[in-house]
């Protein structure tokens, strides 16, 4: 009798283990990797920022497509860096605006006549070309993207420059994305989304971005706030239009450029730049299914270079396919095995305990990774993500929601044309729901024309 009790729990706890564990699995060791690193730098000493005596000319390239409502922020802030001004130039490329964006530019023209700034249009529109546009048009040592919605600190270019020139290896880099929202004031359903957007960025940047710095395996040079060398881009192909993702082609063009003399593409965290939080779902929707798909687009342009199967394991490329794409499946898997259960004769309430253990698990883990990102920021910031720490309850929520977006990006790159818009997932799903009503009424016309 003992022994089949036995057997019993052992056979229960083999069975839910596998199914707790698997897919907590990949998240709990990626923070385990975050945490040591973070113990790491806790020993390192704080290095001494030294001193500029040499100010190199930085071209800031702004691609504006109907940005006027965000334009004049980012331009003021530029203007408010500590780099002294006269050794910055920038470069507003129009591509396709029909809103007062320039009108914006004039005003800001006025305003700094001791400033470089120029307005450049183009007849075809997209960010790719603007961006290529500019770094021709530019002449400083370091080029330097910036979207028209993002704002930098002032300190942002300087930190910048002297990272670039204290390590003549570093190739490209890419800042610290920050959201920049008020945290502890509102309490709305798009709130608490940005709530979560924030320890997002936060942990992505800060802690991930950090980490692939150390390793030399930044994937991705951020859209949003990145920059290079000269001479190194114009080694490149630039930024090119096969992809959704221009960002992450260039970041493994210039890989590929710098191989032979041993450069490498790091992480600033002292560069901040700050971008708005999302408006609504529909937005998160479209930028995450946009993000994903560029990834997957990009790794199958690059796929070549990692060496089959097992050979992923030790190529950073393969790892992030692996984890992001071929792991993503598992969870599909448990979202929807775990409630079929009830019909193959489980207790309803062994499932929910189930489902409860699992969410307690991603809350711990949550909590640990919310720790990791508040030890290792600014104090100024500590405070703020006091007003937030209840979000932990919520980010497991926020993440399985993003974990479905991005499963539609996996989906729209292996079934339709490359596009950088997306359509809005009510009206993706209304359109599907027509075409199969549509396919229902021809195949009912079709039996009773046969009928008759």
């Amino acid at each position: 009798m003992i022994e089949i009790w036995l057997e019993r729990i052992l056979a229960f706890g083999l069975f839910w283990g596998i199914w707790l564990m698997v897919p907590l699995l990949v998240d709990v060791s990626t923070a385990m990797v975050y945490f040591i690193n973070f113990l790491g730098n806790r020993k390192q000493k704080v290095e001494k920022k030294e001193e500029l005596f040499f100010f190199p000319y930085v071209t800031v390239i702004i691609p504006v497509h109907n940005s006027a409502d965000v334009l004049g922020h980012c331009l003021d802030s530029i203007a408010r860096q500590s780099y002294p001004r006269e050794s910055i130039q920038v470069i507003c490329v129009n591509n396709g605006s029909e809103d007062e964006s320039f009108d914006v530019f004039q005003r800001f023209q006025y305003r700094h006549p001791e400033m470089s700034v120029m307005w450049s249009s183009l007849e075809r529109a997209g960010k790719s070309i603007a961006l290529n546009a500019g770094v021709y048009s530019g002449h400083g040592s370091y080029m330097m993207n910036v979207d028209s919605d993002t704002w930098l600190d002032p300190d942002a270019i300087l930190n910048v420059v002297r990272v670039f020139e204290k390590d003549p290896s570093l190739a490209a880099a890419t800042g610290s994305i920050r959201v920049d929202k008020k945290l502890g004031e509102g309490s709305s359903f798009i709130d608490m989304i940005n709530y979560c957007e924030v320890i997002e960025y936060i942990v992505a940047f800060d802690i991930g971005r950090r980490y692939q710095d150390m390793k030399n395996s930044i994937f991705t040079l951020s859209g949003a706030f990145s920059v290079f060398r000269r001479d190194i881009i114009l080694q490149t192909f630039l930024y090119q239009t096969r992809t959704v993702s221009e960002d992450t082609d260039l970041t493994f063009n210039i890989r590929q450029a710098i191989e032979a003399s041993q450069g490498r593409i790091g992480f600033i965290s002292d560069a901040i730049a700050y971008v708005e939080p999302i408006e609504n779902l529909s937005r998160l929707y479209s930028q995450r299914l946009r993000w994903q798909r560029g990834e997957m687009e990009v790794t199958g342009v690059y796929y070549e270079r990692i060496p089959g199967i097992f050979g992923a394991l030790f190529d950073f490329v393969g790892r992030i396919l692996i984890s992001d794409h071929t792991l993503t499946f598992s969870r599909l898997a448990w979202t929807f095995l775990l409630p079929f259960l009830f019909f193959l004769g489980y207790p309803l309430p062994t499932i929910v305990v189930a489902m409860i253990g699992m969410y307690i698990c991603y809350i711990i883990l949550e909590s640990c990774t919310f720790y990791i990102a508040y030890k290792g920021s600014a104090p100024e910031l500590r405070k703020e993500l006091q007003k937030i720490w209840w979000i932990i309850l919520f980010m497991p929520l926020y993440r399985y929601l993003v974990y479905w977006f991005r499963l539609a990006g996996i989906i729209a790159a292996l079934t339709e044309e490359k596009s950088w818009k997306t359509q809005n997932p009510v009206l993706q799903l209304q359109s599907i729901l027509q075409a199969y009503a549509e396919e229902f009424k021809e195949e009912i016309s079709k039996r009773r024309q046969v009928n008759s």
